[in-house]
């Protein structure tokens, strides 16, 4: 659906530029999150026809992130989201329990894949001066 809407199936038949990466909550996989290019706001998009489609600004956030590479699937971004959660827990970092995953590469891309885990980080846990390797 979001991909027909960003290949021009909305109000003014436009195309808008494919961005990564493409975001998904992962305890409810029927979300999905595509950034759209720094030339629209909010009120510029253009409609789309499906009703299902909202449009919603992100603040800026601060976030932990974990990265891995090939294909992902269920059971891999469950992995890398205990791993993120075990190396935070380890360093005493606080963070929501809203976890994200992040595709960057194109269906069609076969090598060099990157993904990541995140979540962002509690307002106590900017505070400390702390970095995960």
């Amino acid at each position: 659906m979001l991909a027909g809407y960003i290949f021009g199936n909305n109000k003014r038949n436009e195309k808008i530029a494919m961005t990564s990466p493409v975001a998904m909550t992962i305890e409810d996989s029927v979300t999905m999150m595509f950034m759209v290019p720094r030339k629209f706001k909010k009120e510029t998009l253009p409609q789309p026809n499906q009703l299902q489609i909202e449009f919603k600004e992100e603040p800026a956030k601060t976030v932990a992130a974990i990265v891995f590479d090939g294909w992902a699937n269920d059971e891999k971004i469950e992995k890398y989201k205990e791993k993120l959660k075990v190396a935070l827990d380890a360093k005493g970092i606080k963070y929501s329990n809203l976890f994200y995953f992040l595709g960057y590469n194109a269906p069609y891309e076969v090598f060099n894949r990157k993904n990541e885990v995140i979540v962002e980080l509690r307002d106590e846990a900017l505070n400390l001066e702390k970095t995960i390797n």
